[in-house]
């Protein structure tokens, strides 16, 4: 499997390149008014409005650092009507695609302080990785391209 590697905290992410709209560089977001602290703010993308979660403040772990490799990753979400809406993911150290051939291990959480679950570990060879699942990590649906 193909996927996007990045960074939230300290952990190591992929994210099924399948899932990838696109990928762009970190813009100034337009606050959300009364979101929560992960919901780092919204942008908009080709004439779309589009939330920004940020992947680090969702987990516990501080703003997503402001480096030039921190971006801004698009992924497509299906509403209740059937259209797809983007998502935008903030995450550190977006570099490079790989290929995986490891084995998923069952999902855990990053360690006993924090709630939330990236995803199932993937192993392979000696990298050691969290396999995103926006659908598991954000399953309520988007309402007029805001997350609720």
């Amino acid at each position: 499997m193909l996927v996007l590697a990045f960074q939230v905290g300290s952990e190591s992410v992929g994210l099924d390149i399948r899932r990838v709209h696109a990928v762009v560089p970190r813009v100034r977001l337009q606050p959300v008014s009364g979101s929560p602290a992960w919901l780092a703010g919204a942008f908009v993308y080709r004439g779309v409005m589009v939330p920004v979660v940020d992947l680090c403040q969702l987990i516990g772990a501080g703003e997503c650092p402001p480096e030039l490799s921190s971006r801004i990753v698009l992924i497509h979400r299906d509403d209740s009507s059937g259209t797809a809406n983007l998502l935008g993911l903030l995450a550190a150290h977006v570099a490079d695609i790989r290929e995986i051939d490891g084995d998923l291990t069952a999902a855990q959480p990053l360690s006993g302080r924090e709630a939330i679950n990236l995803g199932p570990t993937l192993v392979d060879g000696t990298t050691i990785m969290r396999l995103l699942d926006p659908d598991r990590l954000f399953p309520r649906q988007m309402d007029s391209g805001v997350l609720v």
